[in-house]
């Protein structure tokens, strides 16, 4: 089964995982770990997060997200280790969960920006306990992190809470429909995608003659740090000068975080042209 197959047929009415699970469940009620299992067995990658919370259970996934898989023996051997573990998937390439969060007005602005479509169109779709939506769609990259306000894309590069773990409020997570996960719609998929990088400004100081200059543009601190290192990627990558030795230089020279730098580059490396300084 490849990637792009196996979310498409994880709806939960064919795995064993409840399409609704009751708002007032707790991690005494509910079985955590028969639902892990059911995610791995449709080919979803698990991961074990923190009880309650959001984060991945370090002692045992020290890597984090990379360490998610669908191999049910791992997945068995995490819930036995925490049984109380919340649930955290990671998407397969080809697919992006839009995460709407209301308490950062996310509801609000979703329905401003697809308003002249019609809303968004039905998918696979979940309640979060925060009171908010991750809507699940087929949608090829490179993809922003955000939408827009209050409301973030989650992509093969991050990972999302799913049901019926338990919100640090107390509240679960639950499946809204079974509907299979469904392909963006094409106005969808241009406001996800990524625009073309422009030069930053420090651009023009670039000398084409080594990567001395990419790497000092990725270092200034300030400004736009995710274009600047976006278009610092493409251009070595359209010059023909990317390597590993680079990538590693802009992951030490931004300021940007190691794991948003990685997710950055990693759009960069497969992205659309740069407009040339």
């Amino acid at each position: 089964m490849n990637d792009e197959s196996r979310p498409v047929k994880a709806a939960p009415v064919s795995t064993g995982v409840p399409a609704r699970t009751g708002a007032q469940s707790t991690a005494s009620t509910v079985d955590l770990m028969s639902h892990a299992l059911a995610y791995a067995r449709v080919g979803l990658d698990v991961l074990p997060l923190t009880p309650g919370g959001k984060t991945p259970l370090g002692a045992l996934v020290p890597h984090g997200k990379d360490e998610a898989t669908h191999d049910a023996e791992q997945v068995r051997d995490w819930w036995v280790q925490c049984p109380t573990s919340n649930i955290g998937v990671r998407p397969a390439e080809g697919v992006v969960v839009v995460d709407v969060d209301p308490r950062a007005g996310g509801a609000t602005a979703l329905v401003e920006l697809t308003r002249p479509h019609g809303g968004l169109s039905p998918t696979w779709t979940s309640r979060t306990g925060g009171g908010g939506l991750h809507a699940w769609y087929r949608a090829t990259g490179p993809l922003r992190a955000r939408l827009c306000a209050g409301v973030d894309l989650k992509h093969r590069t991050g990972y999302v809470v799913v049901p019926p773990s338990l919100h640090p409020s107390g509240r679960a997570y639950a499946w809204g429909n079974t509907t299979p996960i469904a392909a963006a719609p094409v106005w969808l998929v241009a406001l996800m995608r990524r625009a073309p990088a422009t030069p930053p400004a420090s651009a023009a100081t670039f000398s084409g003659g080594n990567t001395d200059g990419l790497v000092r543009v990725v270092a200034e601190p300030g400004g736009d740090r995710h274009n600047r290192l976006y278009w610092a990627v493409r251009r070595a990558v359209e010059d023909g000068r990317w390597s590993d030795d680079l990538r590693a230089r802009l992951i030490t020279a931004s300021p940007l975080d190691a794991d948003e730098a990685q997710r950055t580059i990693r759009y960069a490396v497969t992205g659309p042209t740069v407009v040339a300084a």
